[in-house]
This record gives structure tokens, sequence and C-alpha cells, in this order.
């Protein structure tokens, strides 16, 4: 807006209602105050850091928890084959998640300790040596039954289970 001035002068000057701005460094006129600061930032990378720093710390130690109760926890499995014939192949889970296999006389027993780390699932198959035989797989785990099967004539019976330990995390 343009204000006039003492004779034929007009010069720009502010409304009449704003104050004028102070001097740097000077205080605001009275009754007027500084415009409100900007809200301040909010720090989710602390947070996020903090959460993953939380998540590797209850990995590592759920991992240690893991490791010390399984390798107090030993585990004895007992693999039994029977069938109406006088000899199987079995192939069967031992300690370290290897499977060995073998030609047996029936009825056929092998007891093995699970311990520590090595406590998995356990698999046991076995094949009629004659075409017309059946044959029946048994797994126990610490004298329990954990799974049993009767294959039909000269076919094979696969009995599959977990230790208690690796029972927990199917």
């Amino acid at each position: 807006m343009n204000y006039p001035q003492g004779g034929n002068d007009w010069q720009q000057m502010p409304p009449p209602n704003m104050p004028p701005q102070p001097y740097p460094g000077q205080p605001y006129a009275p009754g007027y105050y500084a415009p409100p600061l900007p809200p301040k930032k909010k720090k989710t990378w602390l947070w996020v850091l903090l959460a993953l720093v939380t998540v590797i710390v209850v990995a590592v130690g759920g991992g240690i928890a893991f490791i010390v109760v399984t390798a107090n926890h030993p585990a004895t499995v007992t693999y039994h084959v029977t069938g109406t014939g006088k000899s199987a192949t079995v192939r069967y889970t031992v300690p370290g998640d290897n499977t060995t296999r073998e030609d047996v006389q029936l009825p056929w027993t092998k007891e093995l300790t699970f311990t520590g780390a090595t406590a998995t699932a356990l698999i046991l198959d076995a094949f009629p040596a004659a075409g017309r035989d059946t044959v029946t797989c048994e797994t126990r785990v610490n004298g329990k039954v954990v799974t049993s099967n009767t294959s039909s004539a000269g076919s094979q019976a696969v009995c599959f289970g977990f230790t208690p330990e690796a029972s927990r995390f199917r």
C-alpha cells in the first residue's frame, strides 16, 4: 500500500498495524513474539537400531540356549524291523544326520544314542528280500514308539519320526 507523505511524494510503507522488525540481536517490541521454532524431527533411526540389536541378542541367546539344552538331553533311538521273510535291506539315520544301509536277518534291532546337536529327524525304511514278503518297521525314542508302518507284499515300509529335541521345532 502506498501512503501519502508530506507534499506530493508517495512512499510505500508497511501497514500501520504491523510493528517494525527489530534489528538483529534486539528483542521484539512489547506484545509481539518471535515465530515458533519448527518441531524437532523424531529420531526413528535410534528406535530401528535398538530393535535390530534386540533381535540379534534374542537370536544369539536362543541359539546358545538350544545348544545347551540339546547337549544335555541325549535320546536313545531303537530301530526294529520284523517281517514274514528271513531277510531285508534296511536304511536308517545315524548320529550326525548320516544314513546307513545294511542287509540284515529278520527280526532286526539297532539301538543308537543321539546327543547334542545331532538330535534330529529319524528315518528307517525296510525292503523285503523276496517279492512276496512283507516287513514292519518301528522306531522308538527313549522306549516310546514314535512311528510304525507295515508294507504290503514286496513293497517298502518307511518310518519317519523325530527325536524329542527336534520335534519341538516342527
